[in-house]
C-alpha cells in the first residue's frame, strides 16, 4: 500500500479530466464516509448539505450516483430517499437499481448458520454495551460501547465462534464492529462492479469514497478500472488519495457539482480548501 495523497492537491488535474468528460460516475460509502460514526446507527443523520449535493448530482443525467452501505438496504433507501441512485445494502449482498428493482445475491440455502446467531447472540449479552445487528442476510455485532479493557476478549470471542463456521461465513472487522456475511460472490466490490458492467463501456471519470476495512476492495477494484478511489479518515489503504473526514467529502462533492456545471468553460482553477470550506 502507496502513501496516500490529499485529494485536494490533485483539483487541477481532475479538473481537466472533467472538462474532456461527457459523464461522470460516484459512488459512495454511508456511515463514516457520509456521515460520521456514531454510538448507534439510528444515531446517524445525513447532513441536509450532503444530502442536497447527492440529490443535485443524481438529477443530471449524465451523472450515476452509488451509495453502498453494511445497513439493510430498507434502512438504506429510507435514510437517502434519492430517486435514480443505485443502492448496495448489507454490505453488497442487496441491491437497488435505479429504476428500484431489487436483487439478492445471495442463494436459497446461502444464509447464516442458524447455531451461530444464536452463539454470537449469547456472546454480546455477556458483554454489556455490545449488541447484535440483525440484517437478515448477514448480521453486525457492534461493540463501541463495550469498556476498553473488555474489547479485546469480546473481539477474542466473536473470532473464536466463527472459526468452525469459516467455509461458511467471512468475518471482517471494521470500526468497533464485526460484520458477519455469508461466504459468497456478494459483496461491496462486486456490486459496483455489476453496477459498472451494466453502465457498459464508458471513459468518464469514475470516483468513489469509502473509509472501513470492508471498502478497501472496492478501492483496489475502482483503481483498476482506471477511476479514483479515496480513503476517507484512513492512513493506510489500497485507495490513492484521502480526504480527512465526512465533513471534506461533502465540500468535494460540492467542488464536483459546481466544477461539472461548469465544465464547458474553460476556466482556470484556482480553488483553495477555505473557499470550499465557507461555500
Amino acid at each position: 500500500m502507496a502513501t496516500l495523497k490529499p485529494l485536494w492537491l490533485s483539483l487541477s488535474d481532475l479538473s481537466a479530466r472533467l472538462q474532456r468528460a461527457t459523464t461522470l460516475r460516484v459512488a459512495c460509502d454511508y456511515d463514516g464516509t457520509l456521515t460520521p460514526i456514531v454510538e448507534t446507527p439510528t444515531a446517524a443523520q445525513l447532513p441536509e448539505r450532503t444530502h442536497e449535493v447527492l440529490e443535485r448530482l443524481a438529477r443530471r443525467s449524465d451523472v450515476k450516483l452509488a451509495i453502498l452501505s453494511g445497513r439493510k438496504l430498507d434502512d438504506l433507501q429510507g435514510l437517502l430517499g434519492i430517486p435514480g441512485t443505485f443502492l448496495a445494502g448489507a454490505s453488497g449482498l442487496e441491491t437497488q437499481d435505479e429504476g428500484g428493482s431489487r436483487h439478492r445475491n445471495l442463494g436459497p440455502e446461502e444464509g447464516l448458520p442458524g447455531e451461530l446467531r444464536s452463539q454470537l447472540t449469547q456472546w454480546c449479552e455477556r458483554f454489556p454495551g455490545s449488541w447484535v445487528e440483525d440484517k437478515d442476510v448477514s448480521i453486525a455485532l457492534h461493540y463501541r460501547a463495550v469498556v476498553a479493557d473488555l474489547q479485546p476478549a469480546f473481539g477474542a470471542g466473536v473470532r473464536r465462534r466463527v472459526r468452525p463456521f469459516k467455509s461458511a461465513v467471512t468475518l471482517i472487522h471494521g470500526k468497533r464492529v464485526f460484520e458477519v456475511v455469508p461466504s459468497v460472490a456478494g459483496d461491496k466490490a462486486s456490486a459496483i462492479g455489476q453496477w459498472l458492467d451494466r453502465l457498459g463501456d464508458d471513459s468518464g471519470p469514475l470516483l468513489f469514497f469509502g473509509d472501513d476495512t470492508n471498502d478497501e476492495p472496492v478501492h483496489a477494484l475502482v483503481r483498476q478500472r482506471g477511476g479514483i478511489a479515496v480513503a476517507v479518515g484512513r492512513t493506510v489503504s489500497r485507495a490513492e488519495h484521502v480526504l480527512p473526514s465526512p465533513q471534506e467529502v461533502t465540500w468535494f462533492l460540492e467542488w464536483l457539482d459546481r466544477e461539472w456545471e461548469a465544465r464547458s468553460v474553460s476556466l482556470p482553477v484556482s480553488v483553495e480548501v477555505g473557499e470550499l470550506q465557507s461555500a
